[in-house]
């Protein structure tokens, strides 16, 4: 576990954008928040019947026509369409500073699912190579990155990140960790996902972690995650530039902290490593903080019958005392497992609850699982106040990723 304090330049977020199940921008998701809204559906993005998966989370009303993408894959629809809400929400103009100050750091678990599922039949008929150049730009992870920099002639630091479903955080965090060490003045940092493909679900499927019905965290008829789709993206610069700017600041990146998980299953995590409960420990001590200072937790909470009893025990041994008395919540409840994307979006979740006041939902959490018993905000969201959150994010192989947010 490595935790760190933004300790050179405090490091701010003065915009957000989202593309999600549940909202395709920042005021509809925090009404479905407030609501306690699901996202599932049919599958519509292709003909489900032959296969035994039939509901998703996906995306419904986007029209990348509008940013003129509609010829990319939806992951770098998605993500170009979330930063275009992120800037524009920071009041931003890239023209009037340096390009060399604006960096990047947007990334994908998967990359462009939809192109290769779309193409692979067709490259293997004819093996072109003009047919192989248009699946190669719109299938590796770090095109979304290329693309936003492209609109909004970006010229510094681009990062490109993938680590399972930690990649969003940890996108954030290190488009963070660029602005504090001084190698860019303002980031465009986040993720974007887009896998509701036959080939992912069959894998997922296959792995033993997807649910036919319902992802429902910590309830005891769990039984794995549906897959969502989506970006979540945030605009982050130095405290003294949005000052200066007369920025709205959303909150502050106060600390952050990595871990792994040495297990030597894909799909599940080691019980007897505490790697979970030393990445959060460190996540809070690097920000400063004492554990009994945070007031909500966003979890990583994917409904695997494994998965969310280890987060429980490990929360549990990270906060003490004090952890039954912390509201939590499961976005992906609502969201579905957006993937690369989720953890991106689960820290502007957090913003969100920080700068409304209220704490969201597991909504689908009905029957408690005994030994899951800490305050999941089942079903409703509630009001309450957060000063400082904690998100955490975890990706299959080990990957661990916590950062801690604060009011600015």
């Amino acid at each position: 576990m490595v935790g760190n304090k933004m300790t050179q330049r405090e490091v701010v977020i003065t915009g957000m954008g989202v593309i999600t199940p549940i909202g395709l921008d920042v005021k509809t998701l925090t009404e479905s928040l407030r609501a306690g809204k699901t996202g599932l559906g049919p599958i519509t993005s292709f003909d489900p019947a032959p296969y035994p998966f039939k509901s998703a989370y996906e995306v419904k009303g986007f029209d990348a026509r509008h940013h003129g993408l509609q010829a990319l894959d939806p992951f770098i629809q998605y993500a170009v369409a979330a930063a275009h809400q992120a800037v524009e929400d920071a009041r931003f103009d890239s023209g009037s500073v340096d390009p060399f100050t604006i960096g990047v750091s947007v990334s994908s678990s998967k990359g462009g699912m939809h192109t290769i599922d779309r193409f692979k039949d067709r490259l293997l008929r004819n093996p072109s190579a003009i047919l192989g150049a248009r699946v190669y730009s719109s299938s590796v992870p770090n095109f979304a990155a290329q693309w936003i920099a492209r609109r909004w002639k970006v010229q510094g630091a681009s990062k490109c990140y993938v680590a399972a479903c930690a990649t969003g955080t940890v996108a954030v965090i290190e488009g963070a960790r660029m602005v504090s060490d001084g190698m860019v003045d303002y980031c465009i940092a986040g993720a974007s996902d887009a896998s509701i493909v036959p080939l992912m679900l069959a894998g997922y499927k296959q792995m033993g972690v997807l649910d036919p019905d319902v992802l429902r965290p910590f309830d005891k008829r769990r039984k794995g995650f549906l897959v969502g789709e989506g970006a979540g993206i945030v605009f982050l610069e130095t405290e003294e530039t949005a000052r200066a700017r007369g920025a709205r600041i959303y909150g502050k990146i106060l600390g952050h902290a990595y871990g792994n998980n040495a297990t030597v299953s894909m799909v599940r995590y080691d019980d007897s490593e505490d790697s979970i409960a030393r990445t959060v420990t460190g996540a809070v001590r690097s920000a400063g903080l004492d554990m009994t200072d945070i007031d909500y937790v966003n979890l990583h909470a994917t409904g695997t019958k494994s998965g969310d009893l280890y987060e429980t025990r490990q929360i549990k041994k990270a906060f003490g005392a004090s952890a039954g008395k912390i509201p939590m919540s499961a976005i992906k409840s609502m969201t579905g497992h957006m993937l690369g994307a989720s953890g991106a979006v689960e820290i502007i979740v957090s913003l969100i609850a920080m700068n409304e006041g209220f704490f969201p939902p597991t909504a689908t959490l009905e029957q408690p699982d005994a030994e899951c018993d800490l305050d999941y905000v089942a079903g409703k969201s509630r009001p309450g106040r957060i000063d400082t959150a904690l998100t955490l994010s975890s990706g299959f192989g080990g990957h661990i990723a916590a950062l801690t947010l604060g009011k600015a």
